[in-house]
């Protein structure tokens, strides 16, 4: 295995990880919460930040107590039982929110279940991550984020020719997208199509020239095309960047390029 093989199969993981994190929740905007529900929908939300348990607790009653105001006991319900421990729970509860009478006629919708998505991710079941983001699509097409967080679960599925056709319907959208063009770039990586990686790392250096994701993949590219020097500037341009994860696989990318170099030297 090469040096560039053995970096390559790290470097979408890589990238990915460097945007990763649940997003922050989606929550009702506090107009949209009549004056007869906010105040308990207040307190849920309050209680939850302290004692998710005892929020969940407390939605489960409010949704028995049949005083009205579903929609907002849900969300607290799948926020708190979230934050207890259980995302994939939350994201089913998520997902029926989004089928509420009250919401599915809203913009609500589209995106409580995308957080339905995010938290089926979270559980580490993209089958139903994959599902839940497209039911989200299926509302709201002009979300160019979608289009990447779909085409992430693809990735994960090895689908790398569906997460091309939805990264290029998110910059269809948005063409400044770094994430869009990083994502796209590594994608086209993992198939060899190294021209198209390359212009889409360029592209996305040009809009953030000290993206960390993007440096590494275009050292990656480099790497595969036999540009030595590139890589090891763009592996030492992360290094005096960032002390996290790309840092350390770039200390180990390099220590990996001179040991291959050495070698060579003695061979010849």
């Amino acid at each position: 295995m090469t040096v560039s093989d053995l970096f390559r199969v790290t470097s979408l993981a890589l990238i990915c990880l460097g945007w990763a994190g649940l997003r922050p929740a989606l929550a009702f905007d506090p107009q949209d919460v009549p004056n007869a529900f906010r105040g308990t929908y207040v307190s849920c939300m309050a209680k939850g930040e302290v004692d998710p348990v005892a929020a969940r607790e407390h939605a489960e009653q409010w949704l028995t107590s049949g005083t009205g105001g579903d929609r907002f006991a849900f969300y607290c319900l799948a926020i708190s039982t979230f934050r207890a421990g259980d995302p994939r729970r939350a994201a089913e509860i998520m997902e029926r929110l989004s089928e509420n009478p009250d919401v599915r006629v809203t913009d609500y919708a589209w995106q409580f279940l995308r957080a339905s998505g995010d938290l089926f991710d979270a559980a580490e079941d993209p089958e139903q991550a994959f599902r839940a983001y497209s039911k989200a699509l299926e509302r709201n097409r002009e979300e160019p984020g979608l289009w990447v967080d779909r085409a992430l679960v693809r990735a994960t599925f090895g689908d790398f020719d569906g997460t091309i056709r939805d990264l290029d319907q998110a910059l269809a959208l948005n063409a400044a997208s770094v994430e869009a063009l990083v994502f796209r770039g590594a994608s086209y990586l993992a198939i060899d199509a190294l021209d198209a990686a390359a212009d889409d790392a360029l592209q996305a250096l040009l809009l953030e020239p000290f993206n960390l994701s993007a440096l590494w993949l275009r050292a990656q590219i480099a790497l595969a095309e036999g540009d030595t020097d590139l890589a090891i500037s763009d592996l030492e341009r992360i290094l005096a960047r960032d002390s996290g994860g790309f840092a350390a696989r770039a200390r180990q990318a390099l220590a990996a390029i001179i040991q291959d170099q050495a070698q060579k030297s003695t061979l010849e």
